[in-house]
């Protein structure tokens, strides 16, 4: 059975500070909590990816009566690409956009036909108005100044087009004391270094409200991974609150003391071999879409 992690007064704290607190301005943008070179490659590695179930879901959305075709997509935050090169089995031209050169560079690195340009979620003014079919936003919207960001969606896209946002949650572990001893990372010795924004992401975007009437929620995929140990101390490693922590601690072994820990957990005690562990995310999507008239 998965564990299910608890709120915390700091993150109960955390969230209504979210609530208290002025959108960010265009340049605070992102935070720039993900612009390292080292940093988007540990993104690139660990982060997990998408199944292919979001974007069918996405391109049932867009192809429907309703919608404005499958011709151009734009992904928003893209970051290193992995929410955008999906897009490319559905849509005639896709784009990325970031505020990090980093993570566009490593995009870029890849190699898929794919136009990425570096710059603030908040000014898509390279596009013209109306010309765009969908536009998504993978786990960055909460990062972003969403009244100015919302209006340049409805700028940029046609009658009909839609707007996906999504992201997912903490991962959830198979082993309860594996969950304990990543949770007392997460919340213990990270506490301070996480941004108020994530707060978003521990409630699933439940703030968050997309500017067109009639807009709703999918609340029933989620990723799932068969991860060895090391992998999944990579992802932690990814986490932004521990390149955080480590520019000001650099000798911490405290991610080094978990991956000890959780590889004494999951060690079984006939072959004395590391088993795997099994993780799941929890996926939350919005739809929206732009009026016809």
């Amino acid at each position: 059975m998965g564990f299910v992690f608890k709120v915390s007064t700091r993150s109960i704290t955390k969230i209504l500070s979210c609530i208290l607190s002025r959108p960010l301005s265009t340049i605070d943008m992102s935070i720039r909590l993900f612009e390292g070179e080292n940093h988007a490659k540990l993104f690139a590695k660990y982060r997990p990816t998408y199944p292919e179930s979001v974007y069918s879901e996405i391109k049932k959305f867009c192809e429907s009566p309703e919608g404005s075709g499958s011709d151009v997509a734009l992904d928003v935050g893209c970051g290193n690409g992995q929410s955008t090169f999906p897009l490319t089995t559905s849509f005639k031209t896709v784009l990325g956009r970031d505020i990090s050169e980093k993570q566009i560079s490593e995009a870029k690195s890849h190699g898929h036909n794919i136009e990425f340009s570096v710059g603030p979620a908040e000014d898509l003014s390279f596009l013209e108005d109306s010309t765009v079919d969908l536009v998504t936003s993978a786990q960055a919207i909460h990062w972003m100044d969403r009244p100015k960001f919302y209006q340049e969606v409805t700028r940029v896209l046609r009658p009909g087009g839609a707007l996906v946002v999504y992201g997912y949650g903490n991962a959830v572990l198979d082993r309860t004391e594996a969950n304990e001893v990543v949770w007392q990372f997460y919340e213990n010795s990270l506490d301070g270094y996480w941004a108020n924004e994530r707060g978003h992401i521990e409630d699933s975007f439940a703030r968050i409200e997309l500017p067109f009437k009639g807009w709703y929620r999918l609340d029933t995929l989620s990723i799932d991974r068969t991860w060895d140990v090391d992998s999944l101390v990579g992802y932690l490693s990814s986490w932004s609150a521990w390149q955080t922590f480590l520019k000001m601690n650099p000798n911490s072994s405290a991610l080094a003391d978990v991956g000890k820990k959780l590889k004494s957990i999951y060690k079984d005690m006939g072959t004395k071999e590391v088993t795997s562990v099994a993780v799941t995310w929890p996926i939350f999507m919005l739809f929206g879409r732009k009026p016809m008239v």
